[in-house]
């Protein structure tokens, strides 16, 4: 709840800094409104994929398009001046920001990336705030620019995941040897075996 409080009242501090401005630049206010509606743009289109378990290549992609969009968001809130086009957009603007925010708080960070074979590769990401451990995903490389999650798992509650000895990766099965901090299994390296019911 403290939060949610602070963030509106950053929100109408940085709405009441033009009030202090006397003078209009519209040049400027056209130009952070055209780079605001394409960073919008792009992080509703890549959240919308990553529903879809596809994901833009790329460690900080995600994070480099939410912190343009947080930016330019604040940098418009701040700059253009009072009007009800601004009310309108503030208003809309605002919980999406927020969600930003959450989104880039809570979701993990890839940590560390194992190459399987041209296709197939396995990324190890922190889970943020909620995380019992580091996640396993096993990825696909499709159309060149995306990496779709083949297979999922956040329960395996190891942490400080740096090195993966693959055993065996084909059709059926795939097994390794996870090396992790010990900090949440005293079992290391961590045996780790999935039976492929065709994810890969």
């Amino acid at each position: 709840m403290i939060v949610f409080v602070v963030f509106i009242a950053i929100i109408i501090g940085l709405n009441g800094i033009p009030f202090l401005i006397k003078r209009d630049f519209p040049k400027w206010e056209k130009k952070i409104i055209q780079i605001l509606i394409f960073s919008l743009l792009l992080f509703v289109l890549f959240s919308i994929l990553l529903f879809e378990d596809y994901r833009i290549k790329g460690t900080y992609t995600y994070t480099i398009i939410g912190v343009i969009f947080i930016l330019t968001t604040l940098l418009y809130f701040a700059t253009v001046k009072y009007t009800k086009k601004k009310l309108t957009i503030v208003l809309i603007m605002s919980p999406i920001i927020l969600c930003s925010i959450l989104y880039l708080l809570i979701l993990g960070k890839i940590t560390a990336e194992f190459k399987l074979n041209e296709t197939y590769k396995i990324e190890i990401s922190s889970e943020g705030l909620l995380g019992c451990g580091d996640t396993f995903k096993i990825t696909k490389s499709e159309f060149g620019i995306f990496e779709k999650t083949v297979f999922y798992n956040n329960s395996l509650c190891l942490s400080g995941i740096k090195k993966i000895e693959i055993l065996k990766f084909n059709e059926k099965l795939a097994d390794f040897l996870i090396y992790h901090d010990g900090k949440m299994d005293s079992e290391n390296p961590y045996r780790y075996e999935i039976e492929n019911k065709n994810k890969w």
